[in-house]
């Protein structure tokens, strides 16, 4: 500790600003490796539905592009699979652990898959613009050439993940659907076998041809009762009234009489079930039937639809700028790092200097 307070100003100087200062710049100078950037724009669009096409939100499903998918985009590009591709594709990982390139830059050979995951990080960037809806793609590497292929690459598993979603999106709506449709025509089916019994069940097709029925039958029946009536009347005029032709007559009139009354209890009421009654539950039967027949035939609409829509692409990427091929190297900023390593050496020097001055008025 005492040799440290004997230090003089100068050679505090030269210890924490100039060799730092000397060393970084001499690093960058001499040894650190070139890398050039390649850079691409994409933005991702979504076809829009026909005036008539299905409102997918109605099951859980997006129908408009928004800033989720350029955002699930932008995860995949920095996942561990599609670093594995890019590996898999053009050597990644070889190409990043080259002796060529300096120590501090390149991938040690013995890396875990987790530094070859951050560094391959480190030398990526997307950025996405939420008013312009833009996806911005940069890559680093120690080679033009192929700091240009692995961006195209990238952009090209990227348009397949689209792809991909588009079909998986599609099957699940058709998916859906079929699941409707065989929910629909088992109700219209049930239905109609409900409507089968109540008509075997009451013995009648229609309720309306049956009131039908029975108004015509009352209406023959009063006929031929007004006919033996004034058949009655006439014959009662010149034959005695304990005559068997008119009791015979009376009895024809008696039992048409019965039988009017008997038809119109059944439209009107009476004992059992009148035709009144069964009609009004023959009605929501039906209506049932129709209801079911309807939605089923809604049902068949939609998906029919769905399925054109299906073969439709829903979703784009569509590259905006294509990938770049850099004519100078950017990376590193040297300038930039040796500047900014002197703003700290300084401020790591005046620290010390007012540490050692404070301890020195004190010792």
């Amino acid at each position: 500790m005492s040799r440290f307070l004997n230090i003089s100003s100068a050679g505090l100087f030269l210890l924490l600003f100039l060799l730092p200062v000397a060393a970084v710049s001499l690093y960058h100078a001499l040894y650190s490796t070139d890398r050039y950037e390649s850079v691409a724009s994409a933005i991702i669009t979504e076809q829009k539905p026909s005036a008539t096409s299905l409102d997918l939100s109605l099951i859980g499903l997006p129908s408009t592009a928004s800033d989720h998918d350029a955002h699930v985009v932008e995860q995949l590009i920095l996942s561990r699979d599609m670093m594995a591709y890019l590996d898999e594709k053009i050597g990644l990982r070889k190409h990043l652990s080259s002796p060529e390139i300096d120590y501090f830059s390149r991938l040690a050979e013995d890396a875990t898959y987790e530094e070859f995951l951050e560094l391959y990080r480190d030398y990526i960037t997307v950025d996405y613009n939420i008013e312009t809806k833009i996806l911005t793609i940069a890559v680093q590497a120690f080679e033009r050439d192929y700091a240009q292929n692995t961006l195209k690459l990238i952009l090209a598993r990227s348009d397949e993940f689209i792809d991909a979603l588009n079909n998986r999106m599609s099957q699940e709506q058709v998916r859906f659907f079929l699941q409707e449709e065989k929910k629909r025509k088992k109700e219209m089916l049930d239905a109609k076998e409900k409507l089968l019994a109540f008509q075997q069940a009451n013995k009648i097709f229609s309720t309306e041809a049956e009131a039908q029925t029975i108004f015509t039958t009352i209406g023959a029946l009063e006929t031929l009762a007004a006919q033996k009536q004034s058949e009655l009347d006439s014959r009662a005029k010149i034959l005695s009234k304990n005559s068997a032709i008119l009791q015979e007559l009376k009895a024809q009139i008696a039992s048409l009489q019965r039988q009017i009354t008997a038809e119109k209890a059944r439209l009107a009421g009476g004992e059992g079930r009148d035709i009144s009654e069964i009609q009004s539950d023959f009605a929501a039967v039906q209506l049932e039937v129709e209801l079911a027949t309807t939605a089923f035939k809604s049902t068949l609409a939609t998906l029919e639809q769905v399925r054109v829509e299906a073969a439709r692409k829903l979703k784009f990427l569509i590259v905006v700028t294509e990938p770049s091929l850099a004519d100078d190297s950017e990376f590193p900023r040297r300038w930039y790092i040796v500047f900014s390593t002197m703003m700290i050496a300084l401020m790591v020097y005046v620290v010390a200097s007012l540490v050692m001055a404070i301890v020195r008025e004190h010792a």
